[in-house]
């Protein structure tokens, strides 16, 4: 038999949590982060190959863009390649399953399947978040069912037939932003040197100082794990997220996110 391989990128969880659900249903599955910074290079030949993903600023992570690029196919040329995009709804994912079709284009590969699933939005630096983390949970585990079966069934869809133009320019703007954003991040004292804000995240932008705070070092995606994370509420985003709640996904514990992270 041969073997399956999933490359997740999360910061909350919620990709995390959809790769175990998928890598529990195609067995002798391995499950990958693409936030390491080592190129990941695919000597064997799998029967399935997957990518789970955020969207983040109506697109692919750069980070997930920067993996892609460098993943060598040339053992998997004829392999079943699915992708799925989490987002806080559907309609904000927008490109970001058509810019990863690209990417494996341009490889010579096509994208066999690809599907957008809603999941628990929690971007707190723009908002507060809604009180209906169960429901929206459990619906997630109801959208998420059909997918796993096309999946095993080897399914071939079509995603959308181009990137759509403006939101391509909302993508380029934050592209470029998100990365030095972590410099309106702030630890107050509140912070207890635990260390999870480091091992959370998963493009290692966190360090330590000689007061043994975080700092950042500026390639942040954005995804907010340190925030959310963080047992005392320490890290916030200038003045507008000390009051806000905190989201990680109830499935998937910090521990998890650690390990595959390399720690």
């Amino acid at each position: 038999m041969k073997k399956n391989i999933i490359f997740v990128f999360s910061g909350t969880g919620n990709s995390l949590w959809v790769a175990k659900k998928v890598s529990e249903e195609l067995e002798n599955c391995e499950i990958i982060s693409m936030g390491s910074s080592k190129n990941y290079t695919l000597t064997d030949e799998y029967g399935v190959i997957g990518f789970v993903y955020p969207t983040y600023y109506r697109g692919i992570p750069a980070k997930v863009q920067d993996f892609v690029r460098k993943l060598d196919f040339q053992n998997n040329k004829d392999t079943y390649l699915f992708a799925i995009a989490t987002c806080g709804s559907v309609g904000t994912a927008c490109n970001a399953t058509v810019q990863l079709r690209d990417l494996i284009k341009q490889k010579d590969i096509t994208l066999s399947y690809a599907e957008k699933l809603d999941m628990f939005s929690n971007y707190i630096i723009m908002y507060n978040m809604r009180d209906t983390v169960e429901e929206e949970t459990r619906q997630s585990a109801h959208d998420l069912a059909p997918i796993i079966d096309n999946i095993k069934k080897r399914a071939v869809n079509q995603t959308e037939s181009r990137i759509k133009p403006i939101e391509h320019l909302i993508y380029k703007g934050f592209f470029h932003l998100a990365p030095h954003m972590d410099k309106h991040f702030n630890v107050s004292d509140a912070c207890i040197h635990c260390g999870i804000c480091q091992k959370v995240c998963p493009v290692k932008n966190i360090d330590y100082g000689q007061d043994k705070k975080p700092y950042f070092k500026h390639h942040c995606e954005q995804c907010l794990a340190c925030l959310h994370h963080c047992p005392t509420n320490a890290i916030n985003y200038k003045d507008k997220t000390q009051s806000r709640q905190r989201y990680t996904h109830p499935d998937i514990s910090w521990k998890e996110l650690a390990k595959i992270n390399g720690y």
